[in-house]
């Protein structure tokens, strides 16, 4: 178990098909149980001056808290440190809250964490954990050259119009939720009358409008929770694990509504669409553009494989685009924990 380079985490990003944890940043490394002393301690960071911390761990290897170095080494040149905590056991010493991440942990949430925490800390790394227990310890410069790696990947595969995540970041994501069996919806999102919009305007205005689709998207998303992506064209999809995901769509729909009447003629606005003629020369009339969104709720075991949710999303969006005007449709199958 050792944390790759940052080629290699480069590598596996483009062709692997889930997206880098914290499992690829775990290092092997000592822990300490309750039973070490603090004079031992003392003496293992005086002996090994590249061990920034260590944690300690109980009878079934989970964490209990770590042991910094630098406060450690500090305080052992205290007067009273051998009668104080020297003799007794190292947890007098520990921090009780460490950094710890679950081996599944993304490193987009990883860095997230990690963006919040005291400079004081950073040195001292984070700690890794599979099923709740002890796996390995990470180093703040290997998250952040895995980062990298990961963003100059994600930006190879953005789509250039939106530099929104492209396909296959997208398919990773889904690929990672199903592995985890984790509950989550996914919303399949593209444009109503938007070949009349190209003809009468242009493609550059075209262009402009799915730039504004990924911008309104984008805001309606959870930062954190949720994962956009533009499939290319205008379709988008969006993968919701963020509980209140259906008012999310609907702000989505709504915003859109509003945003989009300044790329209209106020003729258009007030006749409420356009007219194109048709391949047979006969005249049209469309209504404004609209954004239409068909929704699938995913439960954990529905399904292994991303392509596997593709026609009931392809299904579902054909239904939301029965409705005049920005709509969505819920396929409810399987609707798993989030209603």
């Amino acid at each position: 178990m050792s944390p790759h380079s940052t080629d290699d985490l480069a590598a596996k990003s483009m062709h692997s098909t889930s997206p880098l944890t914290a499992r690829e940043l775990a290092r092997p490394q000592a822990t300490v149980d309750a039973t070490v002393t603090g004079n031992q301690v003392l003496k293992i960071f005086h002996d090994d001056p590249s061990l920034n911390a260590m944690a300690v761990v109980d009878s079934r290897m989970e964490i209990m808290g770590v042991l910094r170095a630098q406060h450690i080494l500090r305080r052992g040149t205290e007067f009273f440190f051998h009668e104080l905590d020297g003799r007794h056991s190292c947890v007098r010493l520990m921090d009780t809250r460490p950094l710890v991440f679950d081996v599944e942990t993304p490193l987009f949430e990883m860095s997230k964490a990690v963006a919040e925490l005291d400079d004081r800390l950073l040195s001292d790394g984070f700690l890794v954990t599979e099923h709740r227990r002890y796996l390995g310890a990470g180093r703040m410069t290997d998250l952040i050259k895995a980062v990298t790696a990961q963003q100059l990947v994600a930006a190879r595969h953005a789509n250039p119009l939106t530099l929104l995540p492209g396909n296959l970041p997208i398919e990773q994501h889904l690929h990672h939720l199903l592995k985890n069996r984790t509950a989550f919806v996914v919303g399949y999102f593209d444009l109503d009358n938007f070949k009349p919009f190209n003809d009468v305007y242009g493609y550059a205005a075209g262009d402009e409008i799915i730039r504004l689709t990924g911008r309104v998207l984008e805001q309606a998303i959870h930062p954190v929770w949720d994962f956009l992506g533009h499939i290319g064209g205008d379709d988008f999809m969006a993968i919701f694990c963020s509980q209140d995901w259906e008012h999310r769509v609907q702000c989505a729909l709504g915003q859109f509504d509003e945003s989009v009447k300044p790329h209209f003629s106020s003729v258009h606005l007030a006749e409420g669409g356009l007219v194109t003629n048709n391949r047979q020369g006969v005249e049209v009339f469309h209504g404004l553009v609209a954004l239409s969104a068909g929704i699938v709720k995913v439960a954990p075991g529905d399904y292994t494989w991303p392509s596997e949710i593709s026609p009931r999303l392809a299904e579902a969006k054909k239904q939301a685009k029965l409705t005049p005007g920005s709509s969505y449709f819920v396929d409810r199958r399987n609707a798993g924990k989030l209603s």
